[in-house]
């Protein structure tokens, strides 16, 4: 026995329409950050510097190594996008 659900007909052309603006607007804030924010640079070995809005990242002294500093980095696009997505009223991405 199997039960076959289709994603399309569950949402109505009012909720499809929805979450298509949704995903494009993400999908364009996202691009933006990406291009606002490109990379980071190291400052010390505890700070690294994004090279697209000159913020300074702390890493642990103890623990400053490139994966540390990509998850840091990572974490400052994430709240980046997070703020662009509420100035354009669409809320977190989640």
């Amino acid at each position: 026995m199997s039960i076959d659900i289709g994603i399309g007909t569950s949402l109505s052309n009012g909720d499809a329409a929805h979450f298509a603006l949704q995903t494009e607007a993400i999908t364009a804030a996202s691009q933006q950050v990406r291009i606002s924010h490109p990379a980071y640079s190291w400052v010390w070995t505890h700070e690294i510097r994004c090279r697209g809005c000159n913020a300074a990242l702390e890493i642990p002294v103890l623990a400053s190594t490139k994966a540390n500093a990509d998850r840091a980095f990572a974490a400052h696009q994430s709240a980046q996008l997070d703020a662009l997505l509420a100035a354009d009223g669409f809320g977190s991405p989640v």
